[in-house]
């Protein structure tokens, strides 16, 4: 065992170094510098960039195999900075950049998506450590002929109920299935390169699973206390939450046109706006002064459709 750890890390036996660099590079660009991280060997798809992989290797190994070295010197790269944004042109000639001509793009992995929606509602819990999260799922998961035989599941509440997804509980035969929307692998099988696709169902997940309808509702009630007094100015407050940037004009015109819409809906009675806010009798929350009930059902709606956007789940 001690003479198969030392060959690992000799510096005669680069790989290594190569595959950990590899997957570092894969997970800030959406696609390592050897395509097939998987897979080094001499049948798998040859580097992109061949030098720069071996220097990046040679560099990780001369730090003291420091991942935080290596973590700072991509983040601050000049091809990491670049901007996003491709020309028809090069979109045609380079699809997958795999030049290196324009910074990554690509929808984050799935916990991070449930991340983002936390952040972006105020209700994630950043405390760092400790056990598995049983958070919100659909009981009939956890019994025949769902599941192999009954299973336990307390459902999370107080602040475990928001940790990071990273601390979701998975049985291997019974995946999450808020996860598996968006591409996390099975538990019973080891994944270097998880797939990304693009399915109905993400956005049926993003719009009505139980957790991202609470960070709607959380997001909702943020935006009219903390947003300011006007919508145009609540609007550019959640956007901001949400995508990290303010709305353009269409942008602004389209959102507040459903806003208007949606707060006619409430306020004649077509829909209950406490229904949508998950609350009834003693347990409705207390609004700012102002606010009706319609205003904060209009706002729930705004809110989902904020955290259902492409760019919302898109490392830019």
């Amino acid at each position: 065992r001690l003479t198969f750890a030392r060959w690992l890390v000799d510096r005669r036996s680069p790989t290594t170094a190569r595959s950990l660099v590899n997957r570092v590079w894969q997970a800030y660009f959406g696609q390592g510098l050897v395509a097939t991280s998987e897979d080094l060997g001499v049948q798998s798809e040859p580097p992109s960039h061949p030098e720069l992989l071996d220097w990046l290797a040679v560099e990780f190994m001369e730090a003291g195999w420091s991942l935080k070295h290596l973590h700072r010197l991509i983040v601050t790269s000049a091809t990491y900075r670049q901007d996003s944004r491709v020309t028809p042109e090069l979109l045609a000639r380079d699809p997958y950049n795999r030049l290196l001509a324009r910074g990554p793009r690509f929808r984050v992995e799935a916990e991070v998506v449930r991340d983002i929606a936390l952040a972006a509602s105020g209700l994630l819990v950043r405390k760092v450590g400790g056990p598995s999260v049983f958070a919100p799922a659909p009981e009939f998961l956890f019994v025949p002929p769902a599941s192999y035989g009954p299973k336990v599941w307390r459902e999370a509440t107080g602040e475990d109920r928001y940790r990071r997804g990273l601390y979701t509980f998975c049985y291997r035969s019974v995946p999450y299935p808020a996860l598996q929307a968006f591409d996390m692998p099975n538990g019973d099988f080891s994944c270097v390169r998880r797939v990304r696709s693009n399915t109905p169902l993400q956005a049926l997940t993003l719009l009505n699973e139980t957790l991202f309808v609470e960070c709607a509702r959380a997001l909702a009630q943020r935006t009219l206390s903390e947003g300011g007094t006007d919508n145009a100015a609540r609007l550019a407050y959640a956007f901001r939450r949400c995508l990290g940037r303010l709305p353009t004009q269409q942008e602004a015109e389209i959102l507040l046109g459903l806003l208007v819409r949606q707060r006619e809906r409430f306020a004649t009675g077509k829909l209950d706006p406490w229904e949508l806010a998950g609350a009834s009798g003693e347990q409705r929350p207390a609004l700012p002064a102002g606010v009706t009930p319609a205003e904060l059902g209009a706002w729930i709606a705004v809110s989902r459709v904020l955290l259902n956007l492409d760019e919302t789940i898109t490392k830019n």
